[in-house]
């Protein structure tokens, strides 16, 4: 700084109307910043698991619950979220730089697509050889396999929605005796080996894929999202046929929810990746953490998958 410069900064600071709008400036520019962080953490908070209430009667009540675990959360993301769908954000928008918010929703719509295709294909015909519901058949191939970062035409937003309405036109089809709804044994060993595979994915992209803190808070929200859906899913499944408890084991789905719960409540002030290749040792290693607790969740999902094989 010259010295025009560190004159005119010491004057500035000397005069008592600037130092107390200096004052006033540096307390207020505290607290916008506290107000973001606190807007990004909130955007990451807790999410509460789909609420199953009651006792479920039979299939005609069973099938809106079980559709409707899969997109869960993916709706609570596009209608109750206060940014929105971020993943497809401009580079201009504020809300481009919430990436914990982004990979969330990346990994949502990511098990979303997984889920929506078992039902599809395992639980809405009664054989393998008969004609897919057009509406499920839309859904699956059309709305939810769309990309998640497209914000013009036909945006990621409008195409996931979409997904959502032709799934409820296939829940009219089957009130109206139009569609089938048909769950076996066989259906509910492909689920769970399903939301196994959801939850090893992230598993070993935390274990082999983080080499840094950057990397870090992405992959760990990224495995949340996928997270949150397999609990959706896995809750309702379990309420919806108790059987499934009785020769899954209710230990192991117990845990395996549990585990899913803490997993939902992750959102730490600052992502730690403490023990990889940078030289930071001695940092927390949340990534690690993380990683045994998808470790638990994967090993109880593959105890219940084999105990319906047998």
């Amino acid at each position: 700084m010259s010295r025009f410069g560190i004159s005119s900064l010491k004057k500035l600071i000397q005069n008592k109307n600037s130092s107390r709008a200096i004052v006033v400036m540096a307390v207020i520019l505290v607290l916008l910043a506290g107000v973001g962080v606190t807007a990004i953490r909130t955007q990451v908070a807790d999410q509460q698991v789909m609420p199953v209430s009651g006792e479920i009667a039979n299939d005609a009540e069973i099938a809106p619950l079980v559709f409707r675990s899969a997109y869960f959360s993916l709706e609570r993301e596009l209608n109750d979220s206060a940014v929105g769908w971020v993943p497809n954000d401009l580079m201009i928008s504020p809300t481009a730089w919430f990436d914990n918010k982004e990979n969330l929703q990346r990994g949502i719509i990511f098990a979303t697509r997984g889920i929506i295709n078992v039902f599809t294909t395992n639980f809405a015909r009664s054989g393998s050889g008969e004609e897919l519901n057009k509406h499920l058949l839309k859904a699956q191939t059309s709305s939810f396999p769309y990309a998640e970062d497209v914000w013009m035409f036909a945006s990621s937003e409008s195409r996931y929605k979409e997904g959502i309405k032709s799934i409820n036109s296939y829940l009219k089809d089957l009130e109206n005796d139009k569609a089938v709804f048909n769950v076996k044994t066989d259906d509910l060993y492909v689920l769970m080996n399903t939301l196994e595979s959801l939850i090893e994915m992230p598993q070993s992209r935390l274990k082999t894929g983080v080499k840094s803190h950057f990397e870090a808070d992405d992959a760990i929200y990224f495995a949340k999202g996928v997270c949150l859906v397999v609990r959706d899913v896995l809750n309702t499944v379990t309420r919806a046929y108790p059987e499934l408890m009785n020769r899954g084991g209710k230990q192991n789905i117990t845990v395996a929810l549990e585990t899913l719960d803490i997993i939902a409540l992750f959102n730490p002030l600052y992502v730690f990746a403490g023990g990889n290749k940078i030289g930071d040792s001695m940092a927390p290693n949340q990534v690690q953490a993380l990683a045994s607790k998808l470790d638990i969740t994967a090993n109880r999902l593959r105890d219940v998958k084999l105990a319906l094989d047998k």
